[in-house]
């Protein structure tokens, strides 16, 4: 990670970003514009005349001329990944899909700017694509993520989520008393999150250990898991076994 680009209209917003990434990062180059058309600009100059490219995009989406949304539309792919920084949330939904990996809310929060930072830093410092492991969507318990149902928009952290599901080649991702299907295979999904606090009861279903109410046992003498939605997990005789010795049941 060597080089971002810092697009905000607001001249104190940017030098305050800028400032604040140095905290956490003081080799960082960063360059800073004020429009999409500058930094389009600028990313095109870096295209035709230096084979080095920005390792990521710190992007305000309400600028002047030509949103930041638009500005993603006209980059195309691949695009280095891109953290959105806005005071309305529910205006980054369209961006997701553009290289996007998280948002930030104004005002900035500087723990939450270094988890973005290091989650930035993370996907650009990876190997090629064609040797990167399933698991992209998750990067890591401390990260979030933009989730969508008939509510509305939800940014949820990794740790919050109580179970997921197989959803034939899709996820259901639960947390709180909401449930969202997610485009992702419940084997990717696993493979972005940490073991420590995830734990595959079945085939079928990943609880968060610290999200199951109770344990109970069936009359098989496997382990039912109690979660928070009044539904329950029966552990296959593996997975049954498996934790078992991990807990020295």
């Amino acid at each position: 990670m060597k080089t971002v680009l810092v697009v905000e209209d607001e001249a104190v917003a940017l030098e305050d970003l800028r400032d604040s990434l140095l905290e956490i990062d003081s080799s960082l180059e960063i360059v800073g514009v004020q429009t999409a058309m500058e930094a389009l600009e600028l990313i095109g100059n870096r295209k035709n005349d230096n084979p080095q490219k920005f390792d990521g995009i710190f992007l305000d989406i309400e600028l002047p001329g030509m949103s930041g949304i638009q500005m993603l539309e006209r980059m195309g792919s691949p695009a280095p990944p891109v953290v959105l920084v806005t005071a309305h949330a529910m205006m980054a939904l369209d961006a997701f899909g553009y290289g996007v990996i998280g948002c930030l809310l104004k005002p900035v929060d500087q723990q939450r700017l270094r988890r973005a930072y290091l989650q930035m830093k993370a996907i650009a410092d990876a190997p090629p694509k064609s040797e990167v492991q399933p698991g992209e969507y998750i990067q890591g318990s401390e990260s979030r993520v933009l989730l969508r149902d008939r509510n509305g928009i939800h940014m949820v952290q990794v740790l919050d989520f109580s179970h997921l599901t197989d959803e034939g080649g899709s996820t259901r991702i639960f947390f709180g008393s909401h449930s969202v299907v997610v485009p992702h295979s419940l084997q990717d999904i696993e493979a972005g999150l940490d073991r420590e606090h995830f734990f595959r009861v079945n085939g079928s279903t990943i609880v968060n250990l610290s999200k199951v109410t109770h344990y109970t046992t069936s009359p098989t003498g496997l382990f039912v898991a109690g979660l928070p939605d009044g539904t329950a997990a029966e552990f296959s005789p593996e997975r049954s076994r498996i934790f078992q010795v991990r807990f020295e049941l």
